[in-house]
């Protein structure tokens, strides 16, 4: 009966161990994929700051880029290597991307997290159906897009202009959490209750927004 008991014992220790180590090695690799140690660059900021409010005459949503934004420029080749990290892909002009700039950058800011932004404009594919319902390519991806569509395959958006889901398409702005040099949590688009995206987020679906980010940390 002692040993019995003593074995109950040992076994309730290990599971006990063995969760509280998993925790903290969940918890460790969360605050790689922040890359707070990544050093950034001031130009980078400032060059973000001028492409989004250079556009604020000419777009209805204006934004207004704080000096410190932590943004790292980033190429295809970066994020295909990228380990860990938070991905922002879109582009400068797009609506949808100006209405969430503001709470993505909060939320970096807040969590001293680097956010690594490759502007996929001009290097997405076109696709579409022609009267046969085959799908043709328009316009081909550069080599860089095509290899980010296959390496995160599995957690990136259908095309939806084509309604197939075995074809992807980066929409912009989709947020990417890499870990291990995989796609873990993703944010596409802003929140449910924005439908025009001329129309600014107030201040409820900005925070919405914001947690969606932060949804991955508190997971």
């Amino acid at each position: 009966m002692k040993d019995l008991k003593l074995l109950a014992s040992m076994l309730f220790a290990i599971i006990v161990l063995l969760n509280v180590t998993n925790c903290h090695s969940r918890q460790d690799t969360k605050e790689v994929v922040k890359n707070s140690h990544v050093v950034l660059k001031k130009e980078e900021a400032e060059r973000f700051k001028e492409e989004l409010e250079s556009l604020n005459k000419s777009n209805k949503v204006v934004v207004h880029i704080p000096d410190s934004a932590r943004i790292v420029y980033a190429t295809e080749a970066d994020i295909l290597k990228l380990e860990n990290g938070i991905v922002l892909f879109g582009w400068p002009s797009c609506p949808w991307l100006r209405n969430a700039i503001d709470p993505l950058l909060e939320f970096a800011q807040e969590e001293k997290a680097a956010i690594y932004y490759l502007n996929i404009h001009d290097i997405r594919d076109l696709k579409e159906k022609d009267k046969n319902g085959k799908v043709v390519t328009t316009k081909a991806g550069s080599a860089g897009y095509e290899a980010i569509l296959t390496k995160f395959h599995d957690i990136l958006n259908p095309y939806n202009a084509l309604g197939i889901d075995s074809i992807k398409r980066i929409s912009s702005p989709t947020v990417l959490f890499i870990e291990k040099g995989k796609g873990v949590h993703k944010v596409v688009s802003t929140v449910v209750a924005q439908t025009d995206p001329k129309i600014k987020l107030d201040s409820t679906q900005r925070q919405e927004l914001k947690q969606r980010y932060r949804d991955y940390f508190d997971e």
